[in-house]
């Protein structure tokens, strides 16, 4: 009974989500505590957490030395971060810690290779973390888990990389599927959930550097999938899941001068946000009546935009000075600059959990 009591107080306050509270208000302090939390990894072990979208605090990864943390995602109650303890050997991290992050290095089962992406997903097949890394032979290497992180099994990608690392990794919840995408060469293939090493081909995107992100659900109950990289190139995938021809959104959205485009985030409204460099922001909004698109710079910035999350109620995006931005009204047309702490590492992505009392 008390925690339905809270959970209603807790559901009044979030009606008022959307307004730019003063962080000194019981309301505001209230409204934010934990379990929201948004978490971002970077260079130099270094990651960042904030519980409130406007104030980001630092930490190390445990067990990390001279490594890059490059990917982090949030299902099964745990957050999953993934990259490399010194340059080169796999890092595998988890945390369950509710009001700051408390990680534990886990062994990466199989493989030693630096991992590059990680991606949640969950459908009749259970709930699954999968990470993806570096090439070695004739393999991309990767890793599942069932068990939110802990235990790592071979989920090995047969494909010749070239000493190349998966660019991206996705699940797209329509065909219940993990989706990666690498530059060299330049493919996707896709895997079901629980498929262990059974990988699908898919289409050569011709996209460098690639980042996949699922987009608006469509009328039929289906997901967009996205695939943008610095080529530049952006396009968009209806429901067929890379089976069909793409859609071209480069020149109608970002017009003949397309910058590069670094990550990309769906979010409230039917917004798709895209962050870019030079402190940019893209972002468009799908109606019936089509997508229109709009864009931002960021004041009082100086670096280029690397990561872009999404917690309701707030876009958030990194940079590759290890600043935060966060989006005031909640839509992607005003920005402010969030308090931390200055930092030489650069923000490589962000994952978030949303509550309340989870």
């Amino acid at each position: 009974m008390k925690q339905r009591i809270l959970a209603l107080v807790f559901s009044a306050l979030c009606c008022c989500r959307y307004s730019d509270r003063p962080d000194t208000t019981w309301l505001s302090s209230l409204a934010f505590a934990a379990p929201w939390m948004m978490i971002a990894t970077g260079t130099n072990c270094t990651g960042w957490y904030s519980v409130n979208g406007r104030t980001w605090q630092s930490f190390l990864f445990p067990g990390c030395t001279t490594g890059t943390i490059s990917s982090i995602a949030y299902g099964a109650g745990a957050f999953v971060a993934v990259g490399s303890t010194n340059g080169t050997a796999c890092g595998i991290w988890t945390s369950t810690g509710k009001y700051t992050p408390q990680w534990t290095l886990q062994s990466c089962g199989p493989t030693s290779a630096r991992m590059s992406a990680v991606a949640f997903g969950s459908g009749f097949a259970g709930n699954e973390f999968v990470a993806a890394g570096v090439a070695t032979g004739a393999n991309f290497q990767s890793v599942s888990s069932m068990d939110a992180g802990v235990t790592w099994v071979d989920a090995t990608i047969t494909e010749a990389g070239s000493g190349a690392a998966v660019g991206s990794l996705v699940y797209w919840p329509t065909g219940q599927l993990f989706i990666e995408s690498s530059g060299t060469p330049q493919n996707t293939r896709r895997r079901f959930i629980g498929g262990g090493t059974t990988w699908i081909d898919g289409d050569n995107l011709g996209v460098l550097n690639p980042k996949i992100a699922t987009g608006p659900t469509l009328a039929n109950g289906s997901v967009r999938v996205y695939d943008a990289g610095n080529s530049p190139t952006v396009i968009q995938y209806g429901d067929d899941a890379f089976v069909g021809a793409p859609t071209n959104l480069s020149p109608n959205v970002f017009g003949s001068a397309l910058p590069v485009v670094n990550d990309m985030i769906y979010g409230e409204g039917k917004r798709m946000v895209f962050v870019r460099d030079t402190c940019g922001v893209t972002f468009t909004s799908s109606s019936s009546a089509g997508d229109a698109s709009g864009s931002y710079t960021m004041s009082n910035c100086v670096s280029n935009l690397k990561a872009v999350g999404y917690l309701d109620p707030f876009f958030i995006a990194g940079t590759d000075d290890g600043s935060f931005y966060y989006s005031v009204s909640g839509l992607p047309s005003e920005w402010s600059r969030a308090s931390s702490a200055s930092s030489t590492s650069v923000v490589q992505r962000m994952a978030g959990r949303w509550g309340p009392f989870n």
